[in-house]
């Protein structure tokens, strides 16, 4: 078929649509069906797929989508979520009833959630003291030195004495001894007596001890505290500006060096110091000896003779010899007197310092090189080993070399011996003693203490060391009383440290506080001028601590610290033994009530209501003892029980009461006598004497014998305290029981109308009696409702 047929029948198809129907005519070039298609295809990749189904869905139920679309936009939700008006409600009965009883839920909801805060609180408390006990007790344990800041609160360890034997004594012969001469010391201060030097009076008293080398250190340490007025200040600033502990340590070394001169050269030359250097040098020094030494003084060698006689303390024989070896001499001669006299010539000084950079630095004589650096201070840090053959004889030089009230140079002598050499030079471990020495005589006691109180052997030194040391104002005590043994302030000079004396004392103390009760007080009393965090003396503290800790039913400490009372009088306490330490500051009453507040918050209202009546806190005492009395006044009585403790507790307060002794106030003393007339009334009733326990019910006027009673005692309810309301459901359920022991009674009779009448009465009383549970202002115990009903209904 060729292309003009093809066209022709067209043509024929196009006039046949225009003759059947009338459509619009459509004319497009391929042009602009290709434009229509690339538009189309655009469009729909843009909307997506998504989008051209729904509108394929939307379209095929007839649904415009455009239009849709249009009117969505013009939709408004201003108004529609615009808060409507409220309308009062008109019930006023029942809005009332509403908030009644929001009210009451709410405040069940606020109790509920305050026990609930209360009991984690209080868990937590209990958990965070038992392992502060135990890293404590691990940390007091440890013997390395502690010199980091651990907040840590000394806690007890628990331990149990067998009360049917008498304790054995824990402290040996020799802290015995210690802790006697404390005692005498703490009763002269207690009698306002003179104060005695206490380490005077320790160091005494190591003479006894038969240990040369105790002996030793105790004199030592008297002799460097041997200062001319007490410090008011900080020992620890002031020890570094006060040139006597530089001045006693240097003539310590010398008057030890002079003992060892004497005892090698026989000791006949002890009065005369000449005679003694001079046998000295002439025993040391033989003919090969001398090579290299420089200068001479018949036939001696002149500068061992000078220094040695400086070494012992003879200034006045080193200026002998000097001026006997010629006039070349003089100006040297003149120095050491002037020295001798504490005096300065600044123009000699500068002259010889000059000589001695220009000459003597290089001379082959050792002993004229120490004898300059040692009066003029030249080269400090020059070691001088030809001439200090020990560690006096180091110390000694290195002493003479600092002028008074040069801190600096102190400081640098006290930094070499403590942190650059420190234990592992001296050998700390095998010698003791050197060690302590070396600290003590370089102004270091708070780190020598503690380097003491390590060792098991040395720990009583050391403790009473410390305290004779803080007795005399001269130990640096630490900030604050929870802090480690040791401790650096970054404030104070370096290298020096403090001492914790209430961690040490309280170590030591409490290995024998239990046994020796007395020797402890006086230990724990040498801690009366410091406070613990809580602003509490810490004498009174640790007692404190001492008296809570011993136990809830060994009493053995109160009575030895308080005293036992001997009768029903309140003041008829035998002598306890914080009665000796009474002063203004504190006495027993204090003391007591310290102690009765700590056991209150630990739930002791027992042995805590005793030591209020102590104090001299009555109120307390009685509000104390009404708590415990509304636990057990409802139970029968048994030998050797709270209730039978209390009861008797409860007897002689009333008599107090009754003779006006002490005076309460009027609320605490009426919720007493009810508890106490209550507890009478239990007896009764446990005893089957009913008609007696009624009567005193009916004067205690707390349950109603009829229901025109009812309203009258709900009244007096109302103001009883909330010990007295705790036990009145144990009293409701006790009356009815009555009621229905007494109806069984009279129903069992002859049946008079005299047993109907009092059958009657009490079938009255317990509808009052119920009454009364139903309307109480409280919730009384399901079992107590459930019990009432049942004892009515049998009744009936």
């Amino acid at each position: 078929m060729d292309l003009n047929t093809l066209l022709q029948r067209a043509q024929n198809l196009n006039n046949d649509a225009k003759a059947e129907c009338e459509l619009p005519v459509v004319e497009r070039t391929l042009q602009q069906v290709l434009q229509a298609t690339t538009e189309l295809h655009s469009r729909v990749t843009q909307t997506g797929s998504k989008e051209i189904q729904a509108h394929i869905l939307l379209g095929s139920k007839g649904v415009d989508l455009p239009k849709l679309n249009q009117k969505l936009e013009a939709l408004s939700a201003r108004k529609t979520f615009e808060p409507l008006d409220v309308k009062m409600d008109t019930d006023v009965r029942t809005f009332l009833k509403n908030e009644r009883e929001n009210s009451i839920l709410s405040v069940i909801e606020d109790t509920k959630k305050n026990i609930k805060d209360s009991a984690n609180k209080q868990r937590w408390a209990s958990m965070n003291k038992v392992w502060n006990e135990e890293k404590t007790r691990l940390l007091d344990a440890l013997i390395a030195p502690s010199q980091n800041f651990i907040d840590l609160q000394r806690l007890p360890e628990p331990t149990i004495v067998n009360p049917h034997c008498q304790p054995r004594s824990c402290l040996d012969p020799l802290e015995l001894v210690y802790a006697q001469e404390l005692r005498h010391y703490n009763e002269l201060l207690l009698k306002s007596s003179l104060r005695p030097n206490l380490v005077q009076k320790f160091a005494h008293l190591s003479q006894s001890f038969g240990d040369s080398r105790l002996t030793d250190m105790w004199t030592l340490l008297a002799c460097v505290t041997q200062i001319s007025e007490p410090l008011r200040s900080d020992p620890i600033k002031s020890r570094q500006q006060r040139p006597e502990f530089v001045t006693h340590a240097k003539s310590y070394l010398e008057r030890r060096y002079r003992v060892f001169m004497c005892s090698q050269t026989g000791g006949s030359y002890a009065g005369n110091s000449y005679q003694l250097v001079l046998a000295y040098v002439n025993q040391r020094f033989r003919a090969q000896q001398t090579i290299g030494l420089v200068d001479t003084v018949g036939e001696r060698p002149l500068w061992p003779l000078v220094y040695y006689g400086l070494r012992c303390g003879s200034t006045k024989v080193a200026v002998e010899f000097l001026r006997e070896a010629g006039s070349s001499h003089d100006e040297f001669a003149q120095l050491v007197a002037d020295r001798n006299a504490g005096e300065t010539n600044s123009k000699i000084e500068n002259q010889l310092r000059l000589q001695y950079a220009n000459k003597i630095r290089n001379s082959t004589d050792a002993y004229k090189k120490a004898v300059y650096c040692i009066l003029l201070g030249c080269d400090v840090n020059e070691v001088h080993g030809e001439v200090a053959k020990t560690i006096d004889d180091f110390l000694w030089m290195r002493l003479a070399m600092i002028q008074p009230g040069d801190a600096d140079n102190y400081g640098k002598l006290q930094s070499m011996i403590l942190e650059q050499y420190g234990e592992k030079y001296f050998n700390a471990r095998q010698q003791p003693y050197l060690y302590f020495e070396t600290l003590a005589l370089t102004g270091q006691f708070e780190a020598a203490i503690e380097f003491l109180a390590r060792q098991d052997d040395n720990r009583a030194h050391a403790v009473h060391m410390a305290i004779a040391l803080f007795e005399l104002g001269l130990l640096g005590s630490a900030r604050s009383v929870s802090q480690p043994l040791l401790s650096i302030d970054i404030i104070d000079p370096q290298p020096l440290r403090r001492l914790n004396l209430t961690r040490l004392i309280r170590q030591y103390v409490q290995r024998f506080e239990r046994t020796d009760t007395s020797e402890a007080l006086h230990y724990y009393y040498t801690l009366r001028c410091l406070k613990d965090p809580k602003g509490r003396n810490m004498f009174m503290a640790c007692v404190c601590d001492l008296v809570v800790d011993s136990g809830v039913f060994d009493t053995t400490i109160f009575d030895l610290i308080f005293g036992k009372r001997q009768s029903s009088d309140q003041n008829d306490f035998n002598s306890g033994l914080f009665r000796q330490f009474e002063c203004p500051e504190f006495d027993t009453r204090t003391m007591a009530g310290q102690v009765a507040d700590e056991l209150a918050a630990l739930g002791n209202f027992e042995m805590s209501a005793r030591l209020y009546e102590l104090a001299g806190k009555y109120n307390l005492a009685l509000k104390h003892i009404c708590i415990l009395l509304a636990h057990v006044v409802h139970l029968p009585t048994l030998g050797g029980s709270l209730r039978e403790r209390l009861g008797l507790e409860a007897q002689r307060f009333n008599q107090l009461l009754a003779s006006d002794s002490i005076d309460v106030e009027p609320k605490m003393k009426n919720s007493f006598v009810l508890l106490q007339d209550l507890l009478i009334f239990f007896n009764f009733y446990h005893e089957g004497k009913l008609n007696a326990a009624l009567d005193l019910l009916e004067q205690t006027q707390l349950m109603p014998n009829t229901s025109d009673d009812v309203d009258v005692v709900l009244a007096n309810v109302k103001r009883l305290s909330g010990e007295v309301i705790k036990v009145l459901p144990d009293v409701i359920v006790a009356a009815m029981e009555i009621t229905q022991r007494q109806y069984k009674q009279l129903k069992t009779g002859t049946g008079s109308s005299l047993e109907l009448s009092q059958m009657q009465k009490l079938r009255q009383r317990a509808k009052a009696l119920s009454n009364m549970a139903a309307t109480m202002p409280y919730r009384l115990p399901n079992d107590t409702n459930k019990r009432l009903i049942e004892l009515e209904l049998d009744m009936h």
